[in-house]
């Protein structure tokens, strides 16, 4: 199996490992608590242990049943989106995570997991009413109260989620407006200027690889990639200290500085400065096959996210619009790489 192949594995087991990870935290992070027993012990483990389960367990199941597609569809993707450089592809898929946890899988998970026991469920009863489970007796019980406990569970807890989570779901969304907002914008915004702030390097090299292979029919001059991604890294952590403003957790608070003003006053304006000159410069030189800023639609996007920040700070709608729009970008090129991978394992 080829090195790409592996990491396409290696994408697939990542996601399997982030679903239930992801959920016993959101469990932990509830502002309330499921109580379907009235006792102590089996109400905790009810909410911190079965809960995050059934929710996990249909995200589990699907990236088992679908573990090769979803591993053509990463070998897709990366194939398909070879134009946009790595780091530009890192910036819409925090963009896609923030809008998924925030938005999405909260609210879609709890029916899901109604669903997928269901049909977890079905198919163990056919599965036992047609002789195919090995294992005699002892199997077939076993099979038929984990049946059980696919049809109860996972609607006792949609019974017990759903109004509470519906409850505190206009809190989720004064607190995205009031505050979260600030902090996945502000990390967008800080990979926004690290990455514009990197371009021209890339672009340095771009030229001397082509002024070697006109001049000499070679490429001698080899960019330094990871030695500009570690320096792109570095801008990031020190805008994102800069920017955020304190973020308190359960271990303590982290103390950023919250100096959102030096990026409107100075960074912003040099960022979008060099968006526009990296732009006229490509253009004027007619250079085509460049991936350092990305094709016109990586640009709009990384232009909006500056100007936005610069002219309309304070319009949250418009704000999370492109927050969405970077989703959606993203969740388009996902789709299609789905719709058009294979579901049988290739090498």
């Amino acid at each position: 199996m080829s090195p790409d192949w592996l990491k396409t594995r290696l994408v697939v087991m990542l996601v399997a490992i982030a679903a239930p990870l992801y959920f016993f935290i959101l469990v932990f992070f509830l502002p309330f608590q499921m109580e379907p027993f009235g006792d102590l012990f089996f109400d905790t483990m009810f909410h911190y242990l079965i809960t995050p389960l059934v929710f996990a367990s249909p995200w589990l199941g699907f990236v088992y049943f679908e573990r090769y597609r979803l591993a053509n569809t990463a070998h897709l993707m990366e194939g398909s989106t070879t134009s946009v450089p790595l780091r530009w592809r890192v910036f819409y898929g925090t963009n896609a995570a923030f809008v998924l946890m925030f938005f999405i899988l909260p609210m879609i998970t709890a029916p899901l997991a109604i669903i997928g026991g269901l049909i977890v469920a079905g198919r163990l009863f056919y599965t036992i009413g047609v002789g195919k489970l090995g294992g005699g007796k002892p199997a077939a019980v076993l099979a038929v109260l984990a049946a059980i406990g696919l049809c109860i569970f996972p609607g006792l807890v949609m019974i017990q989620f759903i109004p509470n989570y519906i409850a505190v779901w206009d809190g989720i969304l004064t607190m995205w407006t009031s505050y979260w907002i600030t902090v996945v914008y502000g990390i967008a915004q800080c990979l926004v200027n690290a990455l514009s702030f990197g371009a021209p390097i890339y672009f340095l090299y771009y030229g001397a690889s082509q002024y070697d292979k006109g001049l000499y029919g070679e490429i001698y001059t080899k960019t330094p990639t990871n030695w500009i991604r570690l320096l792109e890294f570095l801008i990031f952590a020190i805008f994102l200290i800069l920017y955020l403003p304190p973020i308190a957790t359960p271990f303590g608070e982290i103390p950023f500085l919250n100096q959102s003003e030096l990026f409107t006053s100075y960074i912003n304006w040099i960022s979008l400065g060099i968006v526009i000159i990296m732009v006229l410069v490509k253009f004027r030189l007619k250079v085509e096959n460049d991936t350092t800023m990305g094709g016109a639609s990586n640009i709009f996007i990384v232009g909006l996210f500056l100007v936005v920040e610069l002219f309309f700070k304070t319009q949250v709608i418009l704000i999370t619009l492109i927050i969405w729009l970077a989703f959606f970008i993203f969740a388009g090129v996902l789709i299609v790489s789905y719709l058009r991978a294979s579901p049988r394992e290739m090498y």
